[in-house]
């Protein structure tokens, strides 16, 4: 959790958010958690990363940085 907070502290840009499984259990089971941690990231509305197990600061700030130079998908006509 540590690093968590550390890194949404770190980049201001980005929505951090955590979900209590117990309390939420539909949302949980609608995203497929099955471990916690499990850090999700969403990109425009589209989950592009999904992993069970808390990540190192260096992972987590590298993920961050991969989805923030992600392009925007086109949208299909």
């Amino acid at each position: 959790m540590p690093i968590f907070e550390a890194a949404s502290d770190k980049h201001t840009d980005v929505v951090f958010g955590k979900v209590d499984t117990e309390a939420e259990e539909h949302l949980a089971a609608a995203a497929r958690i099955t471990s916690i941690p499990t850090v999700m990231a969403f990109h425009k509305g589209t989950l592009v990363y999904s992993q069970a197990g808390a990540l190192p600061m260096k992972a987590l700030d590298t993920l961050v940085g991969q989805i923030k130079d992600l392009e925007p998908t086109p949208h299909a006509n």
